[in-house]
């Protein structure tokens, strides 16, 4: 499998993707493994809706980045107990290519430290029944990606807080929707005690054979990856701008009535906004909805001009 090992050096989620497409799009020969960290992040897939797929509250109290990815697939949580791989070789067969395939390598580096891990039907790697890896890939031109978590001992807490606790039908969109499993951590089925650092180092020697290169980039190489951090993976316009088009609709209680809410949005831009609520201004609602983005800090900020001290309740209605 992957004969060449790089590191990103960072634990930056933005950084970190942008390595990843650099690596895909510029080492065009030979096979290639990344082990990788990033701190608290939610990563979406990307065909999926970035406001459905994240609880919006907890995310901006916990300063947890979200950030969209370039392959297909459910949203993840990463913190520093998660270990992500890479992988990126020529593209081959069907057969060679399938998502067991890469997950092979990955089930037999566990079981060599005492994990018996295994590739399920959904395509992730379980332990015990329960997951501790999800899997994606994706081609460019005659090279593919195939990348995916380790959970070795994630805040499994925080997981369920971010994508599974507060899963709603207030979004109607054909964005890829999270499935929801059990999960695990890898370090409560070791053989023996070992940190996330000593994981990582007993998985590169299982997987990367002895005389392989590591690699790093050079001062300019680094450069273009951070350019592509900054223009793609930072901005609006991927992570949010490209959510796949939707309608949003909800209603309760608010400041002791009624309230309904409902909009639209097309490439991350709302529009037919309606805020229905006697404790509200509604054509202001509208006014200030209508155009803007869809961003978590945005609807802050209107929340805040409509609702002064209450801002936090009807920002609860509106993501």
């Amino acid at each position: 499998m992957p004969v060449n090992y790089i590191e990103t050096g960072s634990t930056d989620p933005c950084f970190n993707l942008a390595f990843e497409e650099y690596i895909l799009k510029n080492r065009r020969e030979g096979d290639w493994l990344m082990l990788w960290q990033n701190a608290n992040t939610v990563v979406v897939g990307l065909n999926q809706n970035t406001a459905e797929e994240i609880n919006a509250a907890f995310v901006r109290e916990h300063n947890i980045t979200v950030v969209r990815r370039t392959t297909g697939g459910g949203a993840v949580y990463h913190d520093l107990g998660n270990l992500n791989y890479s992988f990126i070789t020529d593209l081959g067969d069907a057969a060679s290519m399938s998502i067991e395939q890469f997950s092979r390598p990955v089930c037999r580096a566990l079981a060599a430290m005492g994990v018996k891990a295994e590739v399920s039907g959904r395509n992730d790697i379980m332990v015990g029944g329960k997951k501790v890896s999800g899997v994606a890939q994706r081609i460019y031109k005659d090279r593919i990606l195939h990348h995916g978590t380790l959970l070795f001992s994630s805040d499994l807490g925080v997981l369920d807080q971010i994508t599974t606790h507060r899963k709603n039908d207030c979004f109607q969109s054909r964005g890829t929707q999270s499935a929801i499993c059990t999960v695990t951590n890898i370090r409560e089925h070791l053989a023996s005690p070992m940190t996330i650092e000593e994981f990582q180092d007993r998985l590169l020697a299982q997987m990367v054979p002895p005389g392989c290169p590591h690699l790093t980039l050079t001062a300019e190489q680094e450069a273009e990856v951070c350019r592509l951090r900054d223009e793609k993976y930072r901005s609006w316009e991927w992570t949010w701008g490209k959510t796949p088009a939707f309608t949003y609709e909800k209603s309760g209680q608010f400041h002791g009535a009624p309230i309904r809410v409902a909009y639209q949005a097309k490439r991350g831009i709302v529009s037919s906004a309606v805020i229905d609520c006697d404790a509200i201004d509604g054509a202001l609602a509208a006014q200030l909805l209508n155009g803007a983005r869809l961003d978590p800090e945005g609807f802050v900020a209107i929340c805040r001009h409509l609702a002064g001290d209450e801002a936090e309740e009807l920002m609860d209605y509106l993501m």
